[in-house]
């Protein structure tokens, strides 16, 4: 099921070579381990430039992240988590 959501979220990062890495984030009371990235951009909103990541989760499970580093927050964006 698609879910287009704002919801906050804590995420775990890593930064490697210069490069943030989203590791595992909490959402609904669980926590979700990124399987991997399978994208990342960037989008300008005012003077703020806003950090988006495409996760793959457990499960097949596909996320959207992005990052807002004027409050140093994380939002979760988007889920698809399979057939509703």
């Amino acid at each position: 099921m698609f879910e287009s959501l704002n919801d906050p979220v804590d995420v775990l990062t890593a930064f490697v070579d210069g490069a943030m890495r989203p590791i595992r984030f909490r959402w609904q009371g669980r926590v979700v381990r990124v399987a991997k990235v399978t994208g990342q951009w960037n989008r300008r909103e005012g003077q703020a430039v806003l950090r988006y990541f495409a996760i793959q989760g457990p499960k097949e499970e596909s996320y959207e992240l992005c990052y807002d580093a004027r409050g140093a927050k994380w939002v979760l964006s988007r889920a698809w988590t399979g057939p509703a």
